[in-house]
């Protein structure tokens, strides 16, 4: 169906379960928590996955999701949770003779193995025939074979693409929550991303929830905090700039996360710094002329560049190429590579 209803167990049952299928359980977690509908069924059923009310809300909240974006609903069809109305069964006829190729699923492709069956019957007809038809079942067994082979490797290439989100320029990875604090180091640059001249100068540091320098920056759902890193860099033991990573459950907490520690954050709108629109949202906030604090959202990750030195309240360039640079890195992480982006350009 187009609205995906007949997946609809089958998601309840992998979101509250898990299982084999829990990599497209996360993808379905992250779009319900985009809805304050979906976010409470969803946080209802997890603290009572035996309670049949929260259940029965929780399926309530995917039929609504699948019918109303008919393109998740297509791109579920095409993982694990997809199930196929029945094996398709292919013949290839020579008179009596039938050889038949049937597969275990057909759209979506199969979860598990194909079965291929090749029969050449009835037996009588094969003993009339034996002899003047050896050499066109040998050519069919050979054509059955060759639909094996471009069977199983369709079915392979199916089953093991990527979890997608649909909608986005050429069906882009799903933004995933990042929750392992290893991930989310990953997203700090290195000195090989950095321009020339700059050294780590402490760190990396990274954690879950929150810790070390990183409060819960969302009081009232701390839960939503996931993890972060932070690491600091110098250039000539007088500038400095030093990067965090937060990470939360969804971009609507991160989103809030920001409007939060926007508030917080010490300092005055930029007068001399404009910074440039980057990720999701961004914002600068400058405390004189020695330090300048950039904001940046990417999905469901808040950044966080502390500029200090000599000017850096006014270099604008700098404090964007460093905004820019975690941005990247915090894409590229959410869309499940290793981020690798460096710095586009030169900043002192």
């Amino acid at each position: 169906m187009g609205d995906g209803r007949g997946m609809v167990p089958d998601v309840v049952e992998a979101l509250l379960v898990g299982g084999p299928h829990q990599a497209v359980a996360d993808v379905v977690r992250a779009r319900l928590r985009m809805v304050p509908e979906g976010a409470r069924a969803l946080a209802e059923a997890e603290r009572s996955p035996k309670d049949v009310r929260a259940r029965e809300q929780l399926t309530a909240a995917v039929t609504q999701l699948l019918a109303s974006d008919v393109a998740f609903a297509q791109y579920l069809a095409t993982t694990g949770l997809g199930r196929p109305a029945g094996p398709p069964t292919v013949h290839l006829r020579t008179g009596p003779s039938t050889v038949q190729l049937r597969s275990t699923g057909a759209e979506p492709p199969p979860a598990g193995p194909t079965t291929v069956q090749l029969r050449v019957g009835p037996v009588d007809a094969r003993a009339r025939a034996l002899a003047a038809r050896r050499g066109s079942v040998g050519i069919v067994v050979a054509l059955a074979l060759v639909l094996i082979a471009a069977l199983v490797a369709v079915g392979v290439h199916l089953g093991s693409r990527p979890l997608m989100r649909p909608g986005g320029p050429g069906l882009a990875h799903a933004a995933l929550p990042l929750r392992d604090p290893e991930l989310v180091r990953g997203v700090l640059p290195d000195a090989r991303a950095m321009p020339a001249g700059w050294q780590v100068q402490s760190g990396p540091e990274s954690g879950s929830g929150s810790g070390g320098g990183v409060p819960c920056l969302l009081p009232d759902s701390c839960d939503q905090q996931l993890a972060y890193a932070t690491v600091r860099f110098g250039e000539s033991d007088i500038q400095t700039v030093e990067f965090t990573v937060v990470t939360f459950a969804s971009p609507e907490a991160a989103a809030r996360a920001f409007d939060t520690t926007l508030d917080r954050t010490a300092g005055e709108d930029p007068g001399a710094v404009s910074l440039p629109p980057i990720g999701d949202q961004s914002a600068v906030r400058t405390r004189g002329s020695s330090a300048a604090v950039a904001l940046v959202r990417v999905g469901g990750v808040l950044l966080l560049v502390h500029d200090a030195g000599p000017g850096a309240a006014v270099a604008a360039p700098a404090l964007t190429v460093f905004a820019r640079l975690l941005a990247d890195r915090a894409r590229q992480a959410q869309d499940g590579r290793t981020p690798d982006a460096a710095a586009r350009t030169a900043a002192g």
